[in-house]
């Protein structure tokens, strides 16, 4: 059997290219755990729709597909496609399709015998054990789908695929005949389930909060330099919120704030002066998915963005108006996360006062940098050779890195056949691995906390 390579990086896409070769056995393998499993399982995932466009392989979705090839042997996986106007999870990096056709009888077993090992009963009777595990949220395989988050309807005919007109293998890749669909949730997509970490993630989400409060006027803003905002106080650190402990907000037991909903955390056991109108926040969170973490004065509208947030610990200082019942709002726009946060400092001023004038730099709500520029690609031997310049605009945050991807076409929603990247201050890079004599579409993405913004495609042919 010839040695197959992963192309470009795993965080992109884990991509394998060459013949398979699969050894005739009796019964196919399933998946051994790196830990040891807790007797407790995770809470089944419920439906998480893609909502943004970051077309990069998430940990979870990376370590399944490594999972699959270290189980069954060498295969294609694709992880990540460039985003069209439909909704799929491999948009934001959340789904693995794992190439095996119901026309190849090996493969065929292989695929059966996974999907049945997702989806049987743990010893206590608690269905769909290990899919619950690996934070599995829906399988498509074979013309049929099956939702973690509606067990009661099972197997269902997934868009006609059932009818004898569509059973010609022109229909095998939309029919999902020759590859195993998996959708992950958040917890899925960030690693963060007990296959993985060997804990349950059984935390609850926070209840939905309203709160009638009198905002105070002023738009909230993320500070680096607390020194450089004129007029501000200085105190102690004073927790307000820690939804993980249950504590703050009017929680009562642990929970996680979910994509959407908002706790209006109290400032009024801070220590504040009567004349506090601002005050400073130092804001922690834990989180499944990569969104933004949203401060406001209670009862306004809520910013696009503030804080971007990364899989895992994250967080920073903001600056917020108090609103007239001494709350703040607070929220996050993906996922789940465990939110901290504690008073650092406060702003005077009278009611209605116009927000304190400040020189620290600012992250402003959709402050993504501008387009990688003169995005050059070079043909080589099974690779590609990309170099760029770097965007007009950084945006409010410093830039975290480039990523390059080899589209199998121009199309939206293209497969990635590899990927590259390099750090902030690197603006070139070379995918290896590539099928020879092939076309292929280069795009160049640079990222900051608030996003990713892609440049435009550009077509060339590997030597």
């Amino acid at each position: 059997m010839r040695t197959l390579r992963v192309l470009g990086v795993v965080t992109a896409a884990v991509v394998l290219l060459g013949g398979v070769s699969v050894p005739a056995q009796a019964v196919a393998p399933v998946p051994v755990p790196p830990v040891a499993l807790p007797p407790v399982i995770d809470t089944p995932s419920f439906y998480e729709a893609q909502r943004v466009c970051d077309p990069t392989a998430k940990p979870g979705a990376t370590a399944l597909g490594n999972l699959l090839l270290a189980t069954y042997g060498p295969a294609t996986i694709y992880i990540p496609r460039t985003c069209s106007g439909t909704t799929s999870e491999h948009f934001d990096g959340r789904a693995v399709d794992w190439m095996r056709s119901v026309r190849v009888p090996a493969e065929a077993e292989m695929a059966e015998t996974f999907v049945n090992w997702l989806l049987a009963p743990a010893a206590d009777g608690t269905p769909h054990e290990m899919a619950r595990r690996l934070g599995v949220m829906y399988i498509i395989w074979n013309n049929r789908m099956i939702r973690m988050y509606d067990p009661g309807r099972g197997w269902t005919e997934y868009r006609g695929c059932l009818d004898p007109a569509n059973a010609g293998t022109g229909m095998d890749t939309s029919c999902h005949r020759n590859h195993v669909h998996l959708s992950l949730s958040w917890d899925g997509a960030a690693g963060m389930t007990s296959w993985w970490t060997g804990v349950a993630q059984t935390t609850p989400y926070c209840h939905a909060s309203a709160t009638p409060a009198t905002p105070r006027p002023g738009a909230p803003s993320l500070v680096t330099d607390l020194a450089a905002v004129p007029g501000l106080v200085p105190v102690p650190p004073v927790a307000v919120l820690d939804s993980a402990a249950g504590a703050g907000a009017g929680l009562s037991a642990p929970c996680r704030l979910l994509a959407g909903r908002a706790l209006y955390p109290s400032l009024s056991g801070a220590g504040l002066p009567q004349d506090a109108a601002w005050a400073a926040l130092q804001v922690a969170t834990t989180s499944n998915a990569p969104g933004q973490l949203l401060a406001w004065s209670s009862g306004a509208a809520r910013p696009a963005s503030l804080l971007g947030l990364p899989i895992g610990a994250g967080g920073g200082t903001v600056l917020v108006p108090i609103a007239s019942d001494g709350t703040i709002g607070l929220a996050t726009t993906l996922g789940a996360a465990a939110v901290r946060a504690q008073v650092v400092g406060y702003v005077g001023g009278a009611p209605g006062a116009a927000p304190p004038p400040t020189t620290t730099p600012v992250a402003t709500a959709g402050a993504r940098p501008s387009k990688p520029r003169a995005v050059s690609a070079k043909g080589a031997r099974r690779a590609v050779a990309t170099r760029w310049k770097a965007p007009k605009s950084a945006g409010g945050s410093a830039l975290t890195g480039y990523q390059v991807q080899a589209l199998a076409s121009r199309a939206r929603g293209a497969k990635v056949l590899g990927a590259c990247t390099s750090a902030p201050t690197v603006r070139r890079c070379t995918i290896k691995g590539l099928p020879k004599g092939k076309r292929v579409w280069i795009s160049v993405s640079v990222a900051n906390a608030a996003g990713t913004t892609w440049a435009a495609r550009k077509a060339v042919r590997v030597r």
